[in-house]
């Protein structure tokens, strides 16, 4: 019924109801904006959690590569100044001289293409070029002055540092045995590195240190799933035959004619990286992990005449 269909209609009734016309339809303009808002408000808290969880996964998984990192380069970091330390003799010793390292390599790597060549796991830590992608501009033996190189030995072919080589190896587990100064004076100790499980827990690279008949025991790094270890045959003839070898035996070399040190030792190790933990993956997937590797001066070794009087191509 309008205000205006009849004069007997007091001019306040039609303001009342003018009024509360106003009235429900700010109500139902309030209500609306107010479950807008509310849409709005719950879709940005469902992007922030799903942006939070991101985070949080991805945080978690940087977390594990940092870990990673940091237990191998401590691991080559013990190898380091224990190789540099290695040491002949002494006499008195049985075998006299104890330099002694050999690699058992697996069947698979990490199960992915990391020199992204198609192929997944082709090559073995051995310095060569197993999968015959090297070229002459992968080599990487650096012209210091216009007649000396980085590394002269293995210039022209492939070696460790080249591009192509030993880009994506198979894991292997190393073990070295040799003897350093001990930290009483005249006496030596014998080092022994090797991966095992330590304390219930598998694929942890340990140190066996035994001195005067006692022998400690020390983890190095955990979660490792490759070491791997090779040896610079300097008692070769200049050129592509002299290159690494992937075993060393000193007991079993003439000492007479050959240098029964490596002169240098190459080292790889690979550490577990996913956020999962290890056991808890499908068989045969693939692995996160962070691989380091280094080559270590046996100061022994490069002070000896013998590599001296045939360490120049």
């Amino acid at each position: 019924m309008s205000c205006h269909s009849s004069k007997s209609r007091s001019l306040v009734g039609c303001r009342d109801f003018a009024s509360l016309q106003r009235t429900s339809s700010t109500v139902g303009l309030t209500t609306l904006e107010l479950l807008i808002a509310l849409l709005f408000v719950l879709g940005i808290m469902g992007s922030a959690i799903v942006a939070f969880v991101a985070l949080q996964r991805h945080s978690t998984e940087v977390k594990a590569r940092l870990d990673a990192m940091s237990e191998a380069r401590h691991a080559l970091f013990m190898l380091s100044q224990d190789l540099s330390q290695a040491q002949f003799g002494p006499a008195t010793a049985t075998p006299k001289n104890m330099f002694m390292g050999a690699n058992s390599p697996s069947a698979h790597g990490n199960r992915k293409d990391d020199d992204g060549d198609g192929k997944i796991d082709e090559e073995v830590f051995d310095g060569k070029d197993d999968d015959n992608d090297w070229q002459s501009q992968d080599d990487k033996h650096a012209l210091i002055t216009s007649v000396l190189r980085e590394r002269p030995q293995g210039y022209g072919f492939p070696d460790i540092g080249d591009s192509h080589v030993d880009e994506d190896t198979r894991f292997g587990q190393a073990q070295l045995r040799f003897r350093i100064p001990a930290e009483t004076t005249g006496s030596v100790a014998e080092i022994y590195y090797h991966i095992t499980t330590f304390d219930g827990e598998p694929n942890v690279l340990v140190r066996e240190k035994t001195t005067s008949g006692v022998t400690e025991i020390g983890p190095v790094a955990f979660n490792v799933l490759s070491f791997s270890a090779l040896f610079w045959d300097s008692n070769a003839p200049a050129g592509p035959t002299r290159t690494w070898l992937t075993s060393w035996d000193s007991t079993v070399m003439d000492e007479s004619s050959q240098l029964v040190l490596p002169v240098s030792v190459a080292l790889e190790v690979t550490i577990y990286a996913g956020s999962k933990k290890l056991s808890t993956l499908p068989p045969n997937s693939p692995l996160e992990t962070v691989r380091l590797t280094t080559v270590v001066n046996v100061e022994a070794a490069l002070n000896d005449a013998k590599y001296r009087r045939n360490s120049l191509p």
